[in-house]
């Protein structure tokens, strides 16, 4: 990503520097416009006062044409790279590796890569700002040396170096910036777990401990913030007297200047306005260079969530097999952990379940039967094993979680509308999803409902059922299972079922039934 953000960067770059040096040099022929009024002043008739006055205008159109451009380049750059970025991080983060948000610090990089993208777009733009400076000193530096180069050398062997010290002060910042950007990721991760008690769990203590936890959190990140934010906006603040305070001194040399013959009052116009035309991207420069060193924070940060582990590399350990030649799902030798885990939940783990008929999961809670069922559906990525099966599982699998969270219903509609299966269409219809995907809001049984209707309407020939009706009815539970099997079944859908209801006899010799005691 840095690769490409670079080469994208310097190409626009390229595209950049004619507008720019088009731009400076409209500052350099407004220079020489004044010049010509000085000359009209002493009574030289190059122009008249009205033809001077209508190159200046001209002059001053072209200047605007040619900033217009400038900022056309440089914005396109930043909403395009802004885009990217953030498509990027998208990209990326689909692709990692599930033991990423096995741990909270997984987590708060996740948290803290979006946290960057936002800033690398908002600061982006200072690279512009300072080629700009760059090319008006370039244009104006023979101008400057020209009229007094006393005054000129003032200007470089004491101001110069002060802005290099102080380059030097705003690169040690870096870690606290990176700091600040991971504080904001924690607070974003703590806020959204709050938001989620506060709807959902009823009792004052963990509610008010949960509250004035992120209360003490926001304190430490205004702090750091500020304290960040004071140190940046003080060196900017110094540049930027430092450049006043330049002024006012060559102002003064000018006044000692003429004062001693060396100078006249042309050459002091002059030397003033071309300081004034240099001053202003030059001053620019100095007050995004915080904005700079934030934008190189981000982009460290961007860097390292770009290291994190993704699921191919980490699964370079497990052997997949589809075999159209079996019916069975085969896992041999498998082995699981979470990261930061002090157990190690699956070791040497096989099973051997035949797809042609549903299973039915069942154990003590804490064996492990919903990873299982993440392991199957890819979520979660093995350590080592083989796994072989006649259905091509690994991208060909529906998940139905206990924690549901369903993608948006307009997706569930286009299926709907798409499906020629009768089977898919009736069962929605006595599931009654074609009333609930219509409403506001849904329950936790309306909501099971409809994550059954969408298994059936997917494409996927494994449909994983981690207790999906737990939130249903104890009435409706054994007809609303029924019908999703005889539907699966005229699907050709195998159906993996964990779940911890007593059902009837009638309806369990339907599966084959497995018991997960241990891991």
């Amino acid at each position: 990503m840095k690769k490409r953000l670079k080469k994208n960067l310097w190409w626009c770059i390229l595209r950049f520097l004619p507008v720019a040096l088009l731009a400076s040099a409209a500052d350099a022929a407004l220079l020489w416009g004044i010049r010509s009024f000085m000359g009209i002043l002493q009574g030289e008739t190059v122009f008249s006062l009205a033809q001077w006055l209508a190159l200046m205008v001209v002059l001053s159109v072209l200047r605007f044409v040619f900033f217009l451009l400038k900022m056309n380049v440089s914005e396109k750059w930043l909403f395009g790279t802004g885009a990217y970025v953030m498509a990027w991080f998208l990209r990326t983060l689909r692709s990692l590796s599930p033991r990423v948000f096995h741990t909270p610090e997984g987590d708060a990089k996740v948290e803290a890569a979006y946290e960057s993208t936002l800033v690398l777009q908002s600061n982006g733009g200072v690279f512009f700002q300072a080629v700009q400076a760059v090319l008006q000193l370039l244009v104006f530096l023979p101008v400057l040396l020209y009229i007094s180069w006393p005054l000129t050398l003032f200007l470089f062997v004491v101001v110069v170096p002060l802005v290099s010290w102080m380059q030097r002060c705003l690169h040690k910042m870096g870690p606290a910036e990176e700091g600040v950007l991971t504080e904001r990721s924690n607070f974003r991760g703590s806020l959204y777990l709050a938001r989620k008690i506060f709807h959902r769990w009823s009792s004052r203590f963990e509610r008010k401990e949960v509250s004035n936890n992120l209360v003490n959190q926001l304190r430490d990140l205004r702090d750091d913030g500020l304290e960040v934010s004071f140190r940046k906006g003080t060196l900017s603040l110094v540049m930027e007297s430092v450049s006043v305070l330049a002024m006012i001194f060559v102002l003064a040399f000018c006044a000692l200047l003429i004062s001693e013959g060396w100078m006249d009052g042309t050459g002091l116009v002059l030397f003033c306005s071309a300081v004034l035309l240099c001053y202003k991207p030059v001053k620019e420069c100095a007050r995004v260079m915080p904005q700079a060193r934030s934008a190189m924070s981000a982009l460290h940060v961007l860097e390292s969530f770009e290291a994190l582990p993704s699921k191919k590399s980490d699964s370079s350990s497990v052997n997949f097999c589809c075999s159209p030649d079996t019916e069975n799902l085969e896992i041999v030798h498998g082995d699981f952990s979470y990261e930061g885990a002090f157990e190690t939940l699956f070791s040497n783990f096989s099973l051997c379940w035949n797809t042609k008929k549903p299973v039915l999961v069942r154990g003590r809670n804490g064996v492990g039967k919903s990873t299982l069922l993440r392991l199957l559906a890819g979520l979660e990525d093995w350590d080592h094993g083989k796994i072989t099966c006649s259905l091509p599982f690994k991208n060909n699998v529906f998940f139905v979680a206990q924690d549901l969270e369903l993608p948006p219903l307009h997706l569930l509609k286009k299926l709907l509308a798409q499906t020629n299966s009768v089977a898919v269409v009736e069962f929605a219809r006595a599931a009654r999803v074609d009333k609930i995907i219509d409403k506001e809001g849904m329950s936790g049984g309306e909501r099971a409902r409809v994550a059954l209707a969408w298994a059936l309407a997917s494409d996927c020939a494994m449909v994983l059922l981690d207790e999906p009706f737990a939130s249903v009815a104890l009435v409706d539970r054994e007809p609303l299972l029924t019908a999703f099997l005889d539907t699966a079944e005229l699907l050709h859908k195998w159906v993996v079922l964990v779940s911890h209801d007593v059902l009837t006899r009638e309806l369990e010799q339907r599966f084959e039934i497995v018991e997960m005691d241990h891991a």
